[in-house]
This record gives structure tokens, sequence and C-alpha cells, in this order.
């Protein structure tokens, strides 16, 4: 068997991040490791493209575009440890993936990168995606992420779902409003968890419009069940223009 290429501990922390995220762009690795500038994450990543364990996604119609990386097939090697063979296929088609499936993934990057900018440094986060989750069956189907916050002993706790341009669609939003209310209302979680406590549930939009959407049709349905199950609404926009301290979730009310 070949000896693979050797790479530095940031380089393969930059492999588990596309094996979380899918799909990074220099910017967001730049943020995750807290540089000033981007030269030192350029060479990494020029590195890795050289060495197979990633690539880049070129835009020929606009060479403006930043690249979007992911990853190679070398990367399945030091990976098949962390994931299933299942995950490991995919690696092989992540290039030709539409525009709108890239950009949902990234778009969770950036909200992780959220999360990490806000939280308390004394805390510690936990931020997981579907690749992360494979083994968690009483979870919510079409997961977005899964987020544990711990904050001087005591846990929060949060599901997340992006609904942007890739998961846009009322039919969809209107289902997994649905789809929340009978998960709190079926006992899956304490049943798995000894009675942790229930989840908040965060939901991202895609812009104002789709966020009153929500919040109308969710408090109709929330009305109908007479409990308080905490959904959570925000913008991509919010998320993307948002200040450090700010509270960007506005809760849907049953009354």
């Amino acid at each position: 068997m070949k000896t693979l290429p050797p790479i530095t501990k940031s380089q393969k922390q930059i492999i588990l991040f596309l094996l979380k995220f899918r799909f990074t762009k220099t910017i967001q690795l730049q943020k995750y490791f807290n540089h000033k500038d981007n030269k030192r994450i350029k060479e990494w990543l020029k590195d890795l493209r050289k060495k197979k364990y990633i690539t880049a996604v070129v835009d020929s119609k606009d060479i403006t575009k930043p690249y979007i990386y992911c990853l190679a097939s070398k990367s399945r090697q030091i990976l098949k440890e962390n994931t299933s063979e299942d995950f490991l296929n995919r690696i092989y088609k992540e290039r030709s993936r539409s525009e709108i499936f890239k950009n949902h993934w990234l778009f969770l990057a950036d909200t992780y990168l959220f999360f990490l900018s806000q939280k308390d440094k004394k805390s510690k986060m936990a931020f997981c995606t579907q690749q992360d989750l494979e083994n968690f069956d009483y979870l919510p189907k079409d997961l977005d992420a899964y987020i544990a916050v711990e904050t001087n002993g005591v846990t929060k706790r949060y599901f997340l779902e992006l609904f942007d341009e890739y998961r846009n669609k009322t039919g969809i939003i209107r289902y997994s409003v649905r789809k929340y209310i009978n998960y709190f209302q079926d006992g899956s979680w304490e049943a798995s968890t000894n009675n942790s406590p229930l989840p908040s549930i965060f939901f991202v939009m895609a812009n104002e419009r789709r966020r009153a959407f929500v919040s109308h049709y969710g408090k109709a349905k929330l009305k109908k069940t007479f409990e308080d199950i905490p959904i959570f609404l925000t913008t991509q926009d919010t998320i993307r223009f948002s200040k450090k301290g700010q509270n960007i979730w506005q809760k849907v009310e049953s009354e």
C-alpha cells in the first residue's frame, strides 16, 4: 500500500471541516482558524489540491468568483475511520453537485461560524451536521444541524433547519412545522435521551417573506396543540449581517 502524502494538523482540520460541511471557501476557513489574512490558508489549500486530498470548483464563466473547495478521492483514506462508506462514496460526485446544493452547505458553514462567534469563551459547542448524525435514528428527519452549547454545566440544545433556495417551497416548510409538532408530541426525544429537556427549533428562512409565512402558519398550528413548542425564526441576511451579542431569533407564539 502506498504511503499517503503527508499533511499538517491544520490541513487535517480542513479535511474534517469539509467532512462536516462538504463545501467551503477561503474566507470561511480564515474565520475558522481566526487568521488576520488568508495567505497561509491559501498555501494549505494549494498543497492539499496538489496532493489530491481536495479539489476546487471553478466558475469558468466568472473567474472573479472565489473557488469552492470540496473533498477529493485521496481524502477517503484519511476519513475511512471517521464516517460511513456511503458518505465516502459521495466524494466522487461532490464537484458535480448543483449550485443551490453547494450554496446550501456553504451557508450551513456560515451558520456554524456565526454560532462560534456568538458563544461565550467559556462555553463548549457541538455543531453536528448530517454526516455526524447518521446513527441517531431518534432525531427528526431532514435535520440540517443539531447544536449543543454547554455553559457552566448547563447544556442547551437546538435543532436547526435551513430553508434557502434549495428547500424554499412552502410545502416543505409546512411539512417541517407539522413534523416538529408531531415529534414533540410522540415522546421520541424523551425516550431516547433519559428525559432530557427538549431542544429549541431554529428555522433559518431565505427572506422576510418566508419568515412571515412560517410565523403565521406556525402560530395557527401551535394554537391547536395547546403546547408551548419552542420554534424560533430568523433569515439568512440576519445571520450574515448580525452583530456580536445581537438576538436574531423570533419565537413563533401560539397566542
